[in-house]
């Protein structure tokens, strides 16, 4: 089966199976929209990759949250109700409504299309430091996987996360991983905070190495004023670390293609 995957901006990726594409956290808004979502203030620095009208066809969106704007932004709301299915967390489906599923950690559903079925299943994430849950709001990663496939493990997006303790279940569940989409940026909301909101390059690398994973693509690096780690810093401590060998940077519509 060819595997597919265009980066766009920020978590924002298309995955293409065979016939199904799926998007992944949608953010079209521009350069220098500002929002205030409660825990800190965001301010994009990137512009928009590409027009919603330019994605063609989209069967799913994976949306890791729906709480902070550099996940989903005001036009990617907009968008979701173009979009036949939503896969995301109870909380986020109960709040978009329409075709939103809330899935709990481990909970399957399908995304079917010509006879091919996907089977996608909600992984545990944590958003924060322990004792910052409540505050951040739930988030969700996701598996994909199929009948068929031939390459090591299944596709993994991590969602917007730090390394916690569910993470240990996840590399006994799903390792080896064939793909593994990792959202970086060390996102904190002040430079000598000393609290973060998802995984920096090296923890980003830590936990490729621990899942085994084959491929790992860098997502939510870049673009906002709230990410701590800049692509060029995160780079070179990749470049550095033992993921080198399996790190991908694509840069805004650049695709990756893989047989699995």
């Amino acid at each position: 089966m060819n595997v597919k995957i265009t980066y766009f901006d920020t978590a924002m990726a298309l995955i293409e199976i065979g016939s199904i594409r799926i998007l992944t956290d949608p953010v079209f808004d521009d350069a220098g929209t500002t929002y205030n979502d409660g825990v800190i203030s965001l301010e994009k620095t990137n512009a928009r990759a590409i027009d919603p009208a330019a994605l063609g066809r989209i069967d799913a969106v994976l949306l890791s949250h729906d709480q902070h704007s550099d996940n989903l932004d005001t036009r990617g709301r907009a968008f979701l109700a173009e979009v036949p299915q939503i896969l995301t967390t109870p909380e986020a489906a109960a709040r978009l409504g329409g075709a939103a599923v809330g899935l709990t950690p481990w909970q399957d559903a399908e995304i079917s299309r010509d006879g091919f079925t996907l089977r996608v299943t909600a992984a545990p994430a944590q958003h924060g430091p322990d004792g910052t849950q409540e505050l951040t709001g739930p988030v969700t990663g996701f598996l994909i996987d199929w009948d068929g496939r031939t390459s090591r493990g299944p596709i993994y997006i991590s969602g917007d996360t730090v390394p916690f303790a569910g993470m240990a279940e996840i590399v006994e569940r799903a390792a080896p991983i064939g793909l593994a989409l990792m959202h970086m940026g060390h996102v904190t909301p002040a430079p000598d905070a000393g609290i973060f909101f998802s995984m920096s390059a090296r923890e980003a690398a830590d936990y490729a190495a621990a899942l085994n994973a084959e491929v790992m693509v860098p997502l939510h690096f870049d673009g906002w004023n709230h990410f701590s780690e800049a692509q060029l810093a995160a780079s070179g401590v990749l470049a550095r670390s033992e993921a080198a060998k399996r790190t991908r940077w694509l840069a805004p519509r650049e695709s990756l293609s893989l047989e699995m």
